[in-house]
C-alpha cells in the first residue's frame, strides 16, 4: 500500500539521456508544474512523451478517479480531461 499523496514515478532501466532546448516560457511552465506536482522535470517530460506519442499503449490502472470543482475559467489541461470535452 502506498502512503496518501505518494506519486508513482518510472523506476525501471533508465538508460538514455537527451537534451531538449525549450523556450523561456516552456522552461518556466515545466518547472512550475514540477513544483506544483512534486515530480521531477524529467518525469514530466517522460509522461508527456508517452501521452503524446503512445496514447494507445499507456498502462491502465484499475480504480476510480472522482473529482468535483467549480471554476470560473478552467485551464486547458482540465478542460481536455473532461469526457466529451468542450
Amino acid at each position: 500500500m502506498t502512503p496518501v499523496g505518494a506519486r508513482q514515478v518510472y523506476t525501471y532501466g533508465m538508460g538514455r539521456r537527451t537534451q531538449v532546448t525549450l523556450t523561456d516560457e516552456q522552461y518556466l511552465f515545466l518547472h512550475g508544474e514540477a513544483g506544483r506536482t512534486g515530480l521531477p522535470v524529467a518525469e514530466l517530460v517522460r509522461r508527456a512523451v508517452d501521452e503524446t506519442y503512445r496514447p494507445h499503449t499507456r498502462r491502465r490502472v484499475r480504480g476510480f478517479d472522482v473529482g468535483f470543482g467549480i471554476w470560473r475559467d478552467p485551464d486547458a489541461a482540465l478542460s481536455g480531461r473532461r469526457a466529451g470535452g468542450r
